[in-house]
């Protein structure tokens, strides 16, 4: 009979969430960002969240990601019609999005710490869109 008053009882041990080490970006700044400066936008702040969680080992996957994400939505908008664009930008707003929910929303939801403003992502947005734009006309200018 092994009914030992002082061991300790067995329980499984419940992890806790990552506490995050400094501000985080709401959800709604990946979409601000995707949706203005393009995923690589979406994918920066995502990143900057991942970091402050302490995931370091999905940050990769997550620059994959929105590289990935930009290629497929010029790819697709070269063949379709000017109309389809907003489908298009809507598309990878949603896709950014419910590709960092799972991650750390329910960390920035009960996230009681400081924040940063979504203006700060918005401004991010705009440095990458001036980047990618830079990009691209060298480009366009050779295909022309």
């Amino acid at each position: 009979m092994d009914a030992n008053p002082y061991r300790a009882p067995e329980a499984d041990l419940v992890v806790p969430q990552q506490a995050a080490t400094g501000p985080l970006y709401r959800m709604s700044a990946v979409g601000i960002a995707t949706f203005f400066g393009t995923p690589l936008a979406g994918a920066f702040i995502t990143t900057r969240n991942l970091r402050a969680l302490g995931l370091h080992e999905q940050v990769q996957k997550t620059w994959w990601m929105g590289v990935g994400l930009l290629v497929a939505v010029m790819v697709v908008g070269y063949w379709l019609p000017e109309s389809a664009s907003m489908g298009l930008t809507v598309g990878q707003v949603f896709a950014m999005h419910y590709y960092a929910k799972p991650l750390f929303g329910d960390t920035v939801a009960g996230h009681g710490g400081p924040f940063y403003s979504n203006w700060r992502a918005f401004g991010i947005s705009l440095l990458f869109l001036l980047g990618v734009i830079a990009a691209l006309i060298p480009i366009a200018l050779l295909l022309v």
